[in-house]
């Protein structure tokens, strides 16, 4: 699962982090790339790109600052929110980029803090805060607001298990079994993961970030695999999207613990077929890839060689006809790959696989796996194929 994470977001991190790592994508480049790496390494040991890249820096990091101020100011909870996030990955950020701040700043505090006390409270802002604020406030109620969030989406099967792990920490198996039990009452999976990323591409799509100078254009372009010139909105989207991994991607451990094959073998048929159901809602949810992900490949492990376990089957081999070839076509695979600049309004408001169902129609290539086509992966391909890992896969 790391490895296709890492493989899927590589554009992503290297983009939102470029300031601080610059040949993070260049050193994960096929050999094919060697090329585009050379060039890179050129034009990044090249003074005036140097000096560019510093300057912009500095200018787009207080021009991203005086933005977040101006929604802060709006004083409604969202508003609160969005600057909050962004600040915690935008503002800290100097000319020589250092690792993100142990305790938050300032701002990202207070912002979040205001947003919080805000009455009635935000579905949004409380979700951040029983995930326990991610990191932009260490004065949080988890606990209240996870109550909160039962009583005003008890039919949420994110929130319930939210409700899991925390009864986790707690040592409190019958509470667990209490919210498995709603979990398979539940109707939707939804962790807030678009509504946050709609939230935050809206807060900065209007901000005036200044221009590239040329070469630094080229060389950001090179860094993250657009074969064009990138922009400075290029920079200010993919960053967001960064942040917005770090800060609303929901926790799955709960379901990979329990829902673990040979841990259900000797479990009760209540709880087998409670995870059948969260695996259902996961596999429905398009909002991040990791959904579908967990959810379709144990639901085709638990179900089998039955009929229903070939249409699960079915679904995998769907969804990794989408993730593959928008993989391939990420990071300048091949020199036609210009990604267009439209990919991170898609990712960020409609959804990680709807806006790869966009990034295939881009390029021409069908939506749809064509006959007989099979994941790369060995497991997955087993997985496709038999209803069963591969034996070697780890």
């Amino acid at each position: 699962m790391d490895r296709s994470r890492r493989a899927a977001t590589a554009l992503i991190v290297s983009l939102a982090l470029y300031l601080a790592l610059p040949l993070a994508a260049a050193r994960e480049a096929p050999a094919s790339s060697q090329q585009r790496l050379a060039e890179l390494q050129r034009l990044e040991n090249d003074p005036q790109v140097k000096r560019a890249g510093e300057a912009w820096n500095k200018a787009s990091r207080e021009a991203i600052r005086q933005h977040l101020r101006a929604v802060a100011a709006q004083g409604d909870p969202r508003s609160l929110l969005a600057a909050s996030m962004l600040w915690s990955g935008f503002g800290h950020l100097e000319d020589n980029a250092q690792p993100l701040r142990a305790k938050p700043a300032q701002e990202t505090r207070a912002w979040f803090d205001a947003a919080r006390r805000a009455r009635p409270r935000d579905v949004l802002v409380a979700w951040i805060e029983a995930s326990d604020c991610k990191g932009l406030s260490d004065s949080c109620n988890a606990r209240e607001a996870l109550q909160f969030l039962l009583q005003a989406e008890p039919q949420n099967a994110a929130v319930q298990m939210l409700a899991v792990a925390a009864a986790g920490k707690r040592g409190d198996g019958k509470a667990i079994d209490g919210f498995w039990q709603a979990i398979a009452a539940a109707s939707i999976h939804d962790a807030h993961t678009l509504e946050i990323g709609q939230l935050l591409h809206a807060t900065m799509a209007d901000i005036d970030l200044p221009p590239l100078d040329p070469r630094l254009a080229q060389a950001m372009g090179l860094q993250f695999g657009l074969n064009r010139p990138a922009t400075a909105q290029d920079f200010a989207e993919v960053g967001v999207i960064g942040i917005w991994m770090a800060q609303a991607m929901p926790g799955f451990s709960p379901v990979t613990h329990e829902c673990e094959g040979e841990k259900l073998a000797s479990a009760s048929l209540n709880r087998q077929a409670e995870c059948e159901r969260v695996l259902e809602l996961l596999s429905a949810d398009e909002s991040t890839l990791f959904g579908p992900m967990i959810g379709l490949s144990k639901l085709v492990e638990l179900s089998g060689d039955s009929a229903e376990g070939k249409a699960w089957r079915e679904q995998l081999r769907q969804f990794y006809w989408i993730y593959e070839n928008a993989q391939q076509h990420m990071m300048g695979m091949a020199p036609s790959d210009t990604l267009p600049a439209e990919y991170g309004a898609w990712f960020m408001t409609e959804g990680e696989l709807p806006a790869m169902r966009k990034l295939l129609a881009h390029y021409g290539l069908p939506i749809r796996a064509p006959a007989g086509w099979l994941p790369r992966e060995p497991r997955y391909r087993a997985l496709v194929s038999t209803g069963r890992e591969a034996a070697s896969a780890e």
